[in-house]
C-alpha cells in the first residue's frame, strides 16, 4: 500500500509555500526550522512529511533543486506539477487529469490504495487538492523522450558479416562469407559509400 501526504489543516500548505519564495534556503529542514517560520502547532509538523513526498527536500532534511526551483515564483506553479507527478505518480497513471477529478473520485482512489480510515482519507484527499490549487499543469515539464542512437553501432569498433549468394547458372549456389573490419567515425556518409560500393560489386544484377 502506498502512503500518500496528508496534513490535518491543509490551508497552512499554501502560506508554507509562500515561504519558500520569500525566505532564505535553509541548510536542513526540520520541525525545529518549520516552527522558527511561524508553523508552531503539531498539526503543522505533518509539513516534512508532506515535502519529502513532493521530493522538496530529501530524507535526511536537506533542500533539494526542486526546492530551489520552487524559488522562482514564474516557474513555480509548474515545479509544483511535476513534484506532484512524482509523489502521487500511481494515481497520475490511474488518472492522469486526476488534478481535474472530483473528490469522490480522488476518495475512491485513495480508499484502494490505503489502509487509513475515513478521517485520515479526507485529509489526503485535501492536502491533494489544496496542493492542486498550486500546481500548473500545463507548464509541466514533460519527460524526455529517449532518442535511438542511430549511430550507437557506427561508433564502435564492430565486425560486421556480409553474406553474398551467386546462383550460377548449373543451378549451383555459391555462397560468399565476408568479414569487415570498421573502424570508428563521426562521418556516417562513409558507411553509406561503403556498402553501396558492396552492393555494386556484390549484387551487379540488382
Amino acid at each position: 500500500m502506498a502512503d500518500f501526504p496528508y496534513t490535518p489543516n491543509p490551508a497552512t500548505l499554501r502560506r508554507f509555500f509562500e515561504q519558500i519564495q520569500s525566505t532564505g534556503v535553509p541548510s536542513s529542514v526540520t520541525i525545529r526550522y518549520i516552527e522558527s517560520i511561524g508553523f508552531k502547532t503539531k498539526n503543522d509538523r505533518y509539513i516534512l512529511a508532506t515535502l519529502k513526498a513532493l521530493k522538496f527536500v530529501d530524507d535526511g532534511g536537506n533542500p533539494t533543486p526542486t526546492w530551489q526551483r520552487y524559488r522562482n515564483k514564474e516557474a513555480a506553479a509548474g515545479v509544483m506539477a511535476s513534484a506532484m507527478h512524482v509523489a502521487y505518480s500511481d494515481l497520475f497513471a490511474t488518472y492522469p487529469d486526476a488534478n481535474r477529478k472530483d473528490n469522490e473520485a480522488l476518495r475512491n482512489f485513495f480508499s484502494t490504495h490505503t489502509k487509513v480510515g475515513e478521517a485520515v482519507l479526507n485529509l489526503i484527499v485535501r492536502t491533494f487538492k489544496t496542493l492542486c490549487e498550486l500546481a500548473d499543469f500545463e507548464k509541466m515539464a514533460p519527460a524526455p523522450v529517449p532518442q535511438p542512437d542511430v549511430r550507437e553501432d557506427l561508433q564502435k569498433n564492430v565486425v560486421t558479416p556480409v553474406v553474398a549468394k551467386q546462383q550460377l547458372q548449373s543451378g549451383m549456389t555459391v555462397n560468399i562469407n565476408i568479414q569487415l573490419q570498421l573502424q570508428a567515425t563521426e562521418d556516417a556518409s562513409i558507411y553509406d559509400k561503403f556498402f553501396a560500393a558492396m552492393k555494386k560489386h556484390l549484387f551487379p544484377s540488382e
